[in-house]
């Protein structure tokens, strides 16, 4: 793993800590998951074609748990975390 992407992690698992601790919604709802799935599948930058092993390559994640959790945004702003 790149330094970057040990931050990323990081930064991640910290924001998902804050909304569990707040009493907020750690995941994305269906239709929000849905909505960003086919919103990946047609991006251009965009590694893989099965779920399986979609990997974004602007932030180099793993677009099938990407996606699946509500603090999660898309790096070139096609979609933003939730605010549930």
């Amino acid at each position: 793993m790149r330094f970057k992407n040990i931050f990323n992690l990081l930064n991640t698992l910290f924001s998902i800590l804050k909304r569990f601790l707040g009493n907020r919604e750690v995941l994305a709802n269906f239709k929000e998951i849905e909505n960003r799935l086919q919103t990946c599948r047609l991006c251009e930058f965009k590694i893989g074609d099965t779920l399986k092993n979609m990997k974004c390559k602007k932030c180099e994640c793993m677009v099938r748990y990407k996606v699946r959790l509500a603090e999660s945004y898309c790096p070139e702003g096609k979609w933003d975390a939730t605010d549930s």
